[in-house]
């Protein structure tokens, strides 16, 4: 078992190294420790005074980079490149795409570098990105609506009759198979989705697919839950004229005799034709935004302030 040096012994020891003429075996005799703790004491004192009393410990350099800074950079124009083109790539796709020798650097070398950066081969998303334009949108929509829920905080619950939305329910044969696919993982940084739209992917798991829309009402629930098979402007439509009264009188009166609905921005749903099949109704859509080509701010960011102008 090793013996710990004291302060004491390393002091008597350091004393005798600088004002007397002792070898090093001399004082380790006279210190009692060994001669090549002694000579490790008389290093490092030499090295304070070098250094003028700052210790610098100097680290052993390790292998030398398999990739240079230049490469490196190469290395992240070709992530921007394939991620536009396909979210899906390899580290041998990267190397190629970035003109580098696959042989320069491991599998493994690239995976790192990746990671250091910030990338992980993770499960990919459905939900895509917000652009600066959709955020540019959110953020007048939210300053809009700010102003509204000044005046009347139970705007969302008085006003608001139902909240409609489809959703799709599809039956995976072998989900394991699916979560194990090359295409199930990408990748991509955390919290990062597929594309850059804040639309969710149309690209569904393969099998058996069940549709419906479905609408929600404030303490009512559930007030309307329908079958589709395919979601296009004159279904909607059609849709509109043969529900939606029933769908207002389930969700009950609110203020101001008022009939406004909340949806998604779905092509088929706010086409020509489905609008004006909700304005025959006399209804009144509040239009949350979306993509910012689906919209053209600031006429038609939403559809609820003319319903509120004295």
């Amino acid at each position: 078992m090793r013996r710990k040096i004291t302060p004491l012994q390393k002091a008597y020891a350091l004393v005798q190294l600088e004002t007397g003429n002792y070898s090093i075996r001399q004082v380790a005799r006279k210190t009692r420790i060994s001669k090549s703790s002694v000579h490790r004491i008389s290093k490092d004192r030499s090295n304070l005074l070098h250094n003028n009393g700052v210790s610098k410990v100097k680290r052993k350099p390790g292998r030398k980079p398999k990739i240079n800074e230049r490469q490196k950079r190469m290395l992240l124009r070709s992530i921007k490149r394939l991620r536009q083109r396909n979210v899906n790539f390899t580290s041998t796709d990267l190397l190629r795409d970035a003109g580098l020798d696959p042989a320069i650097a491991s599998r493994r070398t690239i995976t790192r570098y990746l990671n250091s950066w910030g990338y992980f081969f993770m499960q990919s998303r459905k939900k895509g990105l917000l652009t600066d334009k959709d955020k540019k949108l959110r953020l007048k929509h939210a300053k809009a609506m700010r102003g509204i829920l000044k005046e009347w905080p139970d705007y969302y619950t008085q006003h608001i009759s139902f909240y409609l939305d489809g959703v799709s329910f599809v039956h995976k044969y072998n989900p394991m198979l699916e979560a194990t696919k090359p295409k199930a993982r990408v990748w991509r940084k955390k919290g990062e989705g597929l594309n850059i739209t804040a639309k969710g992917s149309k690209e569904l798991a393969g099998g058996r697919r069940f549709h419906l829309i479905v609408a929600v009402a404030y303490e009512k629930g559930v007030v309307l839950c329908e079958p589709y098979e395919q979601m296009n402007a004159q279904f909607f439509s059609t849709f509109v004229k043969d529900h939606f009264n029933l769908t207002f009188a389930k969700a009950g009166p609110k203020a101001n005799q008022s009939r406004i609905f909340v949806m998604d921005n779905d092509p088929s749903q706010t086409s020509i034709m489905s609008m004006q099949a909700i304005h025959d109704i006399e209804a009144d859509f509040h239009r949350l935004p979306s993509r910012s080509q689906d919209l053209n701010p600031p006429e038609n960011v939403f559809h609820i302030v003319k319903v509120f102008d004295p």
